[in-house]
């Protein structure tokens, strides 16, 4: 059973115990099952939430005299969902690549996101409260992402991720930023193409910047961008965190060498073929962002099948690989709810799959203070279920970005109550 206990709003000054505030004041979820997000489940048990905030997570204890409750059945509570690794809501129609240069770290990815976009909307309906979004893969060295949320009032909804910036290795890079044809061996390149055109030219793309970056570091002349060089230099001082786009096996270790080369940390993204390289992941204990699992992303994987990818979840988690999961820019069947129950159809437990789209994917934007799990002072992000999460029957009934209601499928909210 669920109860939601609405009452009047805060007012300004107000000096109340917060003991009398919780009866007057708060929100109050109480479901069959809360999951946390990082192991532990309350059957039943309760959430508080005041002023966006939860102030407590356990056992489900007395409801407070002359609450207002709402029955919803037996539902299952969890935090918001997180997608590490997403370009949803951008101005991707309009062009989200910087064409420019190859190099273009000291870009903001959040002056791409329109956040009126109703993919945003469609997100929020899925369960998904919060995402990463990276620079555009046609970009050798890409610009900053920007983590946001999917619903609330504009100016409150980008949020303070550690900065990070993607460099793509494989065919992304080299293929996709030709502005009118493709490479081709029978045609010599034109001003009308972006280099690279191989993966040769992407390594050496990167490698040239970070050279160039060393070199501006050092004094001696260099004709690039003075704002990329020093947004070149946070990456090597650590300052700002790398990803590294390989999806497939041969791109995961040209993406290692090279960042070998500068002693570089770095993040895997989608890394559909980490299963292939797992002994070199768990050796440099690399974290992953593993996804979307769909064949058509990798030519490798659909040529000698997928059945292996669909495990790799399970195998990360077996090696004590730091992952989460991705939907990438999928939504509905492919998108992030969808991705863990592939995981768990393969072998992946349950609640580490939960762990996988809250508490690990909030952790690999260093927001694991903010979001992620249910636990006092962390943001009111939170999802009902009419199931088991991700289960194909499964939908969120009710999602709650900062204690407020952005979707709510059985109407209990009022308008005046929200």
């Amino acid at each position: 059973m669920i109860a939601i206990l609405l009452h009047g709003a805060l007012a300004a000054g107000d000096a109340a115990p917060l003991a009398q505030r919780l009866k007057t004041e708060s929100v109050v979820l109480q479901a069959a099952e809360v999951h946390t997000g990082d192991g532990a489940v309350f059957k039943p048990g309760v959430v508080i939430v005041l002023d966006g905030k939860i102030v407590a997570v356990g056992p489900a204890p007395p409801l407070p005299a002359g609450s207002r409750v709402v029955d919803g059945g037996s539902f299952v509570l969890t935090p918001g969902l997180v997608d590490a690794a997403c370009q949803l809501g951008t101005f991707q129609r309009t062009g989200f690549t910087e064409q420019s240069s190859e190099v273009v770290p000291q870009f903001d990815a959040a002056d791409a996101i329109d956040f009126y976009s109703k993919e945003f909307e469609r997100l929020a309906r899925e369960g998904v409260t919060t995402v990463f979004v990276t620079g555009e893969a046609a970009s050798v060295i890409s610009c900053r992402g920007a983590a946001v949320k999917t619903a609330g009032p504009i100016a409150a909804r980008r949020l303070a991720a550690k900065p990070c910036v993607k460099a793509t290795i494989g065919p992304e890079s080299f293929r996709r930023g030709s502005f009118n044809s493709s490479p081709s061996r029978f045609r010599a390149p034109s001003v009308f193409q972006r280099r690279p055109t191989t993966r040769m030219g992407s390594a050496w793309v990167f490698r040239k910047a970070f050279l160039d970056a060393l070199a501006f570091r050092d004094g001696r002349p260099t004709d690039e961008d003075p704002a990329a060089m020093r947004a070149l230099l946070d990456v090597v001082s650590g300052a700002t965190a790398l990803r590294m786009q390989a999806r497939e096996a041969l791109d995961i270790h040209s993406a290692s060498r090279l960042c070998d080369e500068f002693g570089l940390s770095f993040t895997l993204e989608y890394a559909l073929e980490a299963g292939d390289c797992l002994d070199l992941i768990t050796a440099r204990r690399i974290p992953v962002i593993f996804g979307p699992l769909r064949t058509r992303d990798s030519p490798v994987s659909a040529r000698e099948g997928a059945a292996e990818a669909y495990g790799t979840p399970r195998r990360l988690a077996e090696s004590g690989v730091s992952f989460c999961l991705t939907a990438c820019d999928a939504i509905g069947d492919g998108g992030l709810a969808r991705q863990a129950g592939l995981a768990i159809r393969h072998g992946l437990d349950r609640e580490r799959a939960l762990r996988a789209v809250t508490a690990d994917a909030a952790a690999m934007l260093g927001l694991e203070r903010r979001l992620g799990r249910l636990g006092e002072g962390l943001d009111a992000d939170l999802v009902l279920w009419n199931g088991p999460p991700f289960d194909d029957a499964s939908r969120p009934v009710l999602v709650l970005i900062d204690g407020r209601p952005v979707f709510d499928a059985e109407k209990r909210y009022s308008k005046e109550d929200s």
